[in-house]
């Protein structure tokens, strides 16, 4: 499997970037944020924003009512009016850096629905790849109670499925976790009842609490991404918590992002297609390499592109995998066995059938 770069998830809380007291952009915090996204950068790590911020900064230009007494339609509007004015701050700080942005705006049913999914999934990795920090928010202005997917906490540990994130940082008003008398909780090995039993409540501008930011981390756990909880009121509250020379709560995984999605796909029981190969593919699969149009057989079952399809030689399942083509396109791959997927299919698109990022041995 080839290298990758260290991926770091970041979430940005509201009342980090916006003032209670004006309205404003706190300018120092995205500042000092910004300089540790360009030293992250310079280190070869992959960083993607999880920023909130745009209902509590449109809020200046239309309806000066308390958040939590806004009706949704008021925060749809506010929505609006802040996202392009935290957008514009964002890119005015990324200009000065030379370094490059882009916008995501997702909602809960791009998580639920498997092509929408994939879609975000792929737009991302492109993204990344591009050398262009994405910075992600919920789609407010279109997101009803029954579309969002709650906060930006929760948000943020999803993303971390996308991108297959190795980390995810919190940036919070606090330093931490706290236990019952105070002090920072610096390790969490387990997430349990005793655990969840130190959250708090909601403060601030923003809409979630300690409690958010452990079901975030259990979120994130699940993805074999490492959760680090930590203050955003500081010089350099990112490095300081990746490289761990603040004190902060680490909530660790068992297991690597890999091996998650491995696993998941090894595991999965919603399997809507079959993919025949040659005896002779196989050696190749088990050496690295992705599943191509030559390596098939037979194409049967009807499936969609992103679905997880089984892998056989002959009778046996040797693996499964997401596959990149829906049926009637990797039937007409198996038929025509053309190198050129765009005389196949009619648009340009990576021939791998099953990428050896998506492809798992059972």
């Amino acid at each position: 499997m080839e290298a990758r770069d260290r991926t770091i998830v970041i979430k940005i809380g509201s009342s980090l970037l916006v003032s209670d007291e004006t309205g404003k952009l706190r300018m120092d915090f995205l500042y000092h944020l910004m300089n540790d996204v360009v030293s992250l950068r310079a280190r070869n790590f992959q960083v993607v924003l999880v920023s909130s911020g745009s209902v509590a900064l449109g809020r200046r230009y239309g309806a000066r009512t308390p958040e939590e007494s806004l009706t949704l339609p008021q925060k749809q509007a506010a929505a609006a009016l802040g996202q392009p004015a935290l957008m514009a701050a964002y890119q005015n700080f990324a200009s000065e850096h030379d370094m490059r942005i882009a916008q995501i705006l997702i909602t809960r049913s791009d998580f639920d629905d498997r092509k929408r999914f994939v879609n975000a999934e792929d737009t991302l990795e492109e993204l990344l790849k591009q050398g262009i920090v994405p910075i992600v928010n919920e789609n407010d202005t279109v997101a009803t109670k029954h579309l969002r997917v709650g906060d930006n906490d929760r948000l943020a540990a999803k993303v971390c499925h996308l991108v297959e994130a190795d980390d995810l940082v919190i940036l919070t008003n606090v330093g931490g976790l706290l236990d019952k008398e105070g002090r920072i909780v610096e390790r969490v090995d387990h997430l349990d009842e005793s655990v969840f039993s130190l959250a708090g409540g909601a403060s601030g501008a923003g809409t979630g609490g300690m409690i958010t930011k452990l079901q975030a981390a259990e979120i994130a756990l699940a993805s074999g991404c490492r959760t680090h909880i930590t203050s955003g009121s500081c010089v350099n509250p990112v490095v300081d918590a990746i490289d761990g020379s603040r004190v902060h709560t680490i909530i660790e995984s068992d297991i690597t992002p890999e091996s998650a999605r491995h696993l998941w796909i090894a595991t999965s029981l919603d399997i809507r297609g079959f993919l025949e190969v040659r005896q002779k593919s196989l050696s190749g699969l088990r050496e690295g390499r992705s599943l191509f149009p030559e390596d098939l057989l037979k194409v049967t079952g009807e499936f969609d592109r992103g679905d997880i399809v089984s892998i056989s030689v002959g009778d046996q399942e040797v693996a499964r995998g997401i596959v990149a083509f829906n049926h009637h396109e990797a039937q007409a791959l198996l038929e025509r066995r053309s190198p050129d997927i765009f005389s196949v299919l009619g648009y340009r698109t990576r021939p791998d059938v099953v990428h050896k990022n998506d492809f798992a041995f059972v």
